[in-house]
């Protein structure tokens, strides 16, 4: 478009979207890098190349082990063959991506190359968007079997609203496979607000296969009393939870349920007790933002180890919990929180938990991880090039924002040449195949847990 100043020159106007990438008024031919939290959650997760096909939704074995014997055998008795069974977990191959236009035309007049500036913001969104897949999954499995109802149940009634499904939809049959619940393949549940026990036989999401989010369950027997809303429903597998200050729900927990060294104790001595291996540098791992970071630091017990019996070390030097119990503290500013997840159908809302309670205080969830907490299976994207060749270049990200390299390993690159007529727009994507499952140990001797490599806590703000 063109139009006149007041002096009768000619005046250029560009779409207002492209006016923010022209800088005015400076020389400098650079742009400045947004404000990014450091990614580490996919760091967790240990990588394996994986031969299959998109789609192809493949089982994986673990043995549990043979019962010990303690007894002796009867003397000119042989002893009897033992056994041992095996429990399968399921990975699917899926594809993440996204994509990016530039203008070129609207690139070669702005001063810093808006096409490199594309790249690297694509790359930053290609980072964030997978570790956050990986947190997602992780997070959905160590908080399974953990909900509450969403409306009254009166006294009869064989039907639950929950605001979860997560951890309820699905059990290791006597096939040694995860089989949705049924009538002959049910989930042990327990009601506190009514002392019920019973069984859920089946489970209906609001949303057809959305088994993380809402929806209906049938349980039996018929419930004895009223359960009101918000009531806690706990299934027998469920992924152990620590909540600061007690309870046994997202509700029971108020303002002044802070992070503390006990609730570090906790976690520690329930992955210890399940026989969970440190990671590779002979740690458990956590993860926790800066506000539970910052409580520890308000803990007496935390004061007392850090500041007086170690007064030089790392912690209050630099802000940093450092090591401490057997564990190292990672600052990770994805950790869940009502600020870090994104309840958009359509690009995110993958988490099947509250980050905000009835009461309306903020929950934040550090989570304590062991070796094999979750694992990555990844596809070899360069088979998915043809004899027929690309129309442009596939590469690698290399990104670092403020001096941090940002984690893009196996994310593929995809610059496509311009194809339009005037070959003005190209694009560039980003492409990443295969899944990140959580194992389970439901035949590991110990509790009852399907899952117990990992431990998260429970607190407010």
């Amino acid at each position: 478009m063109a139009g006149n100043f007041p002096d009768g020159s000619l005046a250029v106007t560009f779409n207002p979207t492209v006016v923010a990438t022209i800088q005015d008024r400076t020389l400098q031919r650079v742009f400045r890098d947004s404000l990014f939290p450091r990614l580490m959650f996919r760091m967790e997760a240990v990588a394996e190349l994986w031969t299959a096909n998109l789609g192809t939704n493949q089982t994986f074995s673990r043995s549990a082990l043979i019962r010990p014997r303690t007894r002796p055998i009867q003397p000119g008795v042989d002893p009897m063959p033992k056994s041992y069974k095996t429990e399968q977990w399921e990975a699917t191959a899926q594809r993440w991506a996204d994509s990016i236009d530039t203008h070129m035309p609207t690139s070669y007049v702005t001063l810093a190359s808006q096409y490199l500036r594309n790249m690297h913001q694509l790359g930053l969104q290609a980072g964030q968007s997978i570790n956050r897949v990986v947190r997602d999954k992780l997070y959905n499995a160590y908080v399974a079997g953990n909900t509450v109802t969403t409306a009254l149940a009166s006294s009869g009634a064989t039907t639950l609203l929950l605001q979860s499904v997560n951890g309820f939809a699905f059990i290791l049959a006597a096939t040694g496979r995860q089989a949705a619940v049924s009538g002959s393949n049910t989930i042990p549940i327990k009601i506190p607000a009514i002392s019920y026990v019973g069984a859920i036989t089946a489970v209906t999401p609001d949303i057809a296969g959305d088994f993380i989010h809402g929806g209906s369950v049938t349980i039996s027997p018929a419930i004895g009393a009223d359960v009101p809303a918000r009531s806690a429903v706990l299934a027998d597998n469920r992924s152990v939870l620590v909540y600061s200050g007690g309870g046994s729900s997202v509700d029971d927990i108020v303002a002044s349920d802070q992070f503390a060294l006990r609730d570090v104790r906790a976690a520690v001595a329930q992955m210890r007790f399940n026989n969970v291996p440190t990671h590779d540098d002979g740690l458990y791992h956590w993860h926790l933002d800066p506000f539970s970071e910052s409580q520890l630091f308000s803990d007496n017990e935390f004061q007392r180890v850090a500041g007086q019996s170690l007064p030089d070390y790392v912690h209050y030097k630099r802000f940093a919990a450092g090591a401490l119990l057997g564990t190292v503290f990672y600052r990770n500013n994805e950790t869940p929180f009502v600020t870090t997840v994104d309840l958009d159908p359509n690009e995110g809302n993958t988490h099947g938990f509250e980050v905000t309670n009835a009461a309306g205080i903020n929950i934040h969830r550090p989570i304590c991880t062991g070796l094999g907490a979750i694992e990555e299976k990844y596809l070899d994207e360069g088979k998915y090039i043809s004899e027929a060749g690309v129309t442009g270049k596939i590469g690698e990200f290399a990104v670092t924002n403020m001096g941090v390299q940002v984690m893009t390993e196996r994310i593929r690159l995809i610059l496509r040449a311009p194809l339009d007529r005037l070959q003005d727009m190209t694009s560039s994507s980003y492409s990443i195949s295969g899944d990140w499952p959580v194992p389970t140990d439901v035949l590991a001797p110990g509790g009852s847990a399907a899952f117990r490599r990992a431990v998260v806590v429970v607190h407010g703000e």
